[in-house]
């Protein structure tokens, strides 16, 4: 569900307007451009959300926040990557997949 900025501050009681445009301006949201201005889905407000929470909860300053995001992106890429490599890998069948776990459990063992 696309949201306009306005239902955006409405659902996200603490954040203000001049607050949602410096995440707009540092990038740490992305909405999409609307013909009547931005518009923000589902990903923008949990975002804005966690953005509020580490801003007015745990007194997280500025500079920080874009690393927190950036590491929480990287989080999930490489979530999303183990979900393909998973995949892959069941697609080829046990043999493949328990060659596959043997060699990972020797890297384990020897580190190479």
């Amino acid at each position: 569900m696309m949201m306009t900025k306005t239902e955006v501050l409405t659902r996200i009681e603490r954040l203000s307007a001049d607050r949602l445009e410096v995440c707009v301006r540092q990038a740490w949201v992305r909405p999409y451009r609307g013909e009547a201005g931005p518009v923000f889905d589902e990903t923008d407000v949990a975002r804005l959300n966690l953005i509020v929470e580490l801003t007015e909860d745990m007194a997280v300053n500025e500079e920080a926040v874009p690393v927190i995001l950036g590491l929480l992106d990287e989080v999930g890429s490489l979530r999303k990557r183990a979900r393909a490599i998973d995949a892959a890998l069941n697609a080829e069948g046990e043999a493949v997949c328990d060659a596959v776990l043997a060699r990972l459990q020797q890297f384990e063992q020897t580190g190479r």
